[in-house]
């Protein structure tokens, strides 16, 4: 069991709730849900054990194990624009990011929202947003980051994947869950509150350092667009990934990015693509 006690002495911080249970749908969902209703008067942080309904972007499920997940959401008050917020999402990823650097982790940030290591996905963030029948707004961000995989979870996920039990050992790293957790939350808490206050333009220059496939030649699928291919050139100061296409440099706002294939020379060796 995640110990409630154990995650408030790590986390040693006044201006959340925190919330500790061991099985729901979606912490999302839970936290969305209960905004709509009324905005939360404090941030709030709701962790589970365990997700039955757990969802990534674009209604992907997110597959986690009782132990060998970390499970959260977070809630806060929020006063940007929405329209101009889409980026928070790659605040979260920063946060984790540099959460995780700091301890000696070398991961990027695949765009819009996964954490790499070694090229494979670790964690996931979505971010949602909610008004209350008075306006008032919240911001609920979420995250799943992969502790310890077993044999089932690999085979249900359907993409190459990665634990944070690489870097450390397995039985030291559970036996540090709340410690982790505690981490992220308050990493994403500051970045967050930090975006809500200035913006994504002065985080860009660290997103884009850590920023995988810039560089590449890349594939992007939107929903209900034909693919783009073109060449990652970093994102701008909204969050959006500039791309490099045939027709010149494109702003895109989503879509699910993969490293283009390199083909095959006549002399067998691979050729340089434009």
């Amino acid at each position: 069991m995640l110990s409630r006690n154990a995650l408030a002495q790590h986390l040693q911080r006044s201006d959340l709730d925190l919330e500790v249970i061991v099985s729901t749908a979606s912490t999302n969902a839970d936290l969305i849900a209960r905004a709509r209703i009324g905005a939360p008067p404090r941030a709030v942080l709701r962790a589970a054990m365990r997700q039955t309904a757990g969802r990534g972007r674009d209604n992907r499920a997110w597959h986690g194990s009782d132990t060998g997940s970390l499970l959260f959401s977070l809630a806060l008050s929020w006063r940007s624009d929405p329209a101009a917020s889409a980026a928070v999402t790659l605040a979260g990823g920063l946060a984790i990011a540099q959460c995780l650097h700091a301890h000696g982790v070398d991961v990027q940030l695949k765009w819009p929202n996964d954490v790499l290591l070694g090229g494979r996905k670790l964690a996931g963030i979505l971010t949602q947003m909610a008004d209350d029948p008075r306006g008032a707004r919240t911001l609920v961000i979420g995250m799943g980051l992969n502790l310890v995989l077993d044999p089932a979870q690999r085979l249900a996920i359907e993409q190459p994947v990665a634990e944070l039990a690489e870097c450390f050992g397995r039985e030291a790293l559970l036996a540090a869950r709340e410690l982790w957790l505690a981490r992220f939350a308050a990493a994403m808490i500051d970045a967050a509150r930090r975006f809500d206050e200035c913006g994504f333009a002065a985080l860009r220059p660290r997103y884009n350092a850590w920023l995988a496939f810039l560089g590449q030649q890349v594939i992007l699928q939107a929903t209900d667009q034909a693919p783009l291919s073109g060449i990652v050139r970093g994102v701008d100061d909204q969050g959006r990934l500039l791309l490099e296409c045939e027709d010149g440099l494109r702003a895109l706002i989503s879509g699910e990015m993969s490293l283009r294939a390199v083909p095959l020379g006549e002399d067998g060796g691979r050729r340089q693509l434009p």
